[in-house]
């Protein structure tokens, strides 16, 4: 555990608590927690299932027809073809299912190629007693994958290549040419690949989303990742899935056997309703306005320099004019201005001289948080 960092993001929660606690108002632009309320027919689904007595353990694949919804969505919108009863597995958030997914398919002493910057996939290896390596996404290119960052990461002791797209911290997302690029070297180096989607339904300016999984050569490889908590603002449900070949499944539910077991019974079936329609839609009307006012307030910050987010939530700009050490203009701007953002190296080295803007809150709060920056410089 001692190679085990606490998450920098919930230093900042923690702090901006305490703050709080003492009569501060904060910003809140640190935590990929969308402000929305869960939509009604979610929570109806829900409730009905507390009233309906399902609320008991369920298979560790998950319940049947969240299963088979799942495999449907996979079909229809990813292009993606899993078999309901051997290939899906319902698990406690996205979160889950890339570390018992790690837990399951790498061993000691083995290599993961992992994004910087990135979320979660660092600190998920190293409980595994794999090694991470690092490989660049170029904040020039929008932060597509470096080719040959990508390439020479790659060792004989590599094992599984981890990829997200839209990304978190980023913004960005995957192109036709880089996703080729992840292709042939997962392909040439038969490497597995674990594709985090979990943003895959907040995207904007027409941007089109690209499964790995569905790339010639790549669903024999390939775990695709996903949930409900970004896209239906149902993050406390704890409710995320994968898909993938039946022989990486059967690993996997071993570990979910001795971990969570399965996913809230009653989220599950809430679930369900979530992918029978456009529920998400509204919400992601509203991110891309917030997405449009976030960008137009960094252009105004002397020095603040970022590429347009393609998808999730998240701008990365560059520190202000006159100003370094993100930690220290973070911990500065929290402490003294009262707004929370996160910096850029809590997700890797290419996020030196950066922070993290997560939109999740509303326009007039994102106003606010950039009138209190503007004055505090």
């Amino acid at each position: 555990m001692d190679n085990i960092a606490f998450s920098g993001i919930r230093d900042i929660f923690e702090e901006c608590a305490r703050l709080e606690a003492n009569g501060r108002d904060v910003v809140h632009l640190e935590i990929g927690r969308p402000d929305f309320d869960t939509p009604k027919e979610i929570k109806a689904a829900g409730i009905d299932a507390i009233e309906d007595g399902r609320v008991h353990y369920t298979s560790n694949y998950g319940i049947e027809p969240l299963r088979e919804a799942i495999a449907q969505k996979f079909a229809t919108e990813n292009g993606l073809d899993y078999d309901p009863s051997t290939e899906i597995v319902v698990t406690s958030g996205a979160t889950e299912a890339v570390l018992v997914t790690v837990l399951a398919l790498v061993d000691e002493g083995e290599e993961v190629l992992v994004p910087d910057p990135g979320w979660t996939y660092t600190p998920s290896t190293r409980m595994a007693g794999a090694t991470p390596v690092t490989y660049d996404l170029d904040p020039e290119m929008g932060f597509q994958p470096d080719p040959k960052s990508l390439s020479a990461a790659v060792s004989d002791q590599t094992r599984l290549l981890v990829v997200n797209s839209p990304q978190n911290p980023t913004g960005g997302m995957l192109d036709e040419t880089h996703a080729a690029v992840i292709r042939d070297v997962a392909v040439e180096n038969d490497l597995l690949v674990l594709s985090d989607e979990i943003y895959e339904k907040i995207r904007y300016d027409g941007r089109e989303h690209r499964s790995l999984g569905a790339l010639n050569g790549m669903q024999e490889r390939t775990i695709t990742v996903n949930g409900f908590s970004k896209a239906y603002s149902m993050t406390g449900w704890r409710l995320g899935y994968l898909g993938a070949p039946a022989r990486f499944v059967d690993p996997i539910v071993r570990v979910r056997q001795y971990t969570s077991t399965c996913a809230p019974s009653m989220a599950q079936h809430a679930g369900v309703r979530a992918l029978m329609s456009g529920l998400h839609t509204p919400i992601v009307e509203a991110f891309t306005r917030r997405r449009d006012r976030v960008s137009e307030r960094i252009e105004d910050v002397p020095g603040m320099e970022c590429s347009t987010p393609s998808g999730a939530f998240y701008a990365f700009p560059t520190l202000p004019s006159g100003h370094e050490d993100e930690r220290a203009f973070a911990a500065s701007l929290l402490e003294e201005a009262g707004v929370a953002l996160v910096p850029g190296t809590v997700f890797g080295e290419v996020g030196a001289g950066r922070v993290r803007i997560a939109y999740a809150n509303s326009v007039d709060r994102i106003d606010e948080a950039f009138d209190r920056l503007e004055a505090w410089l």
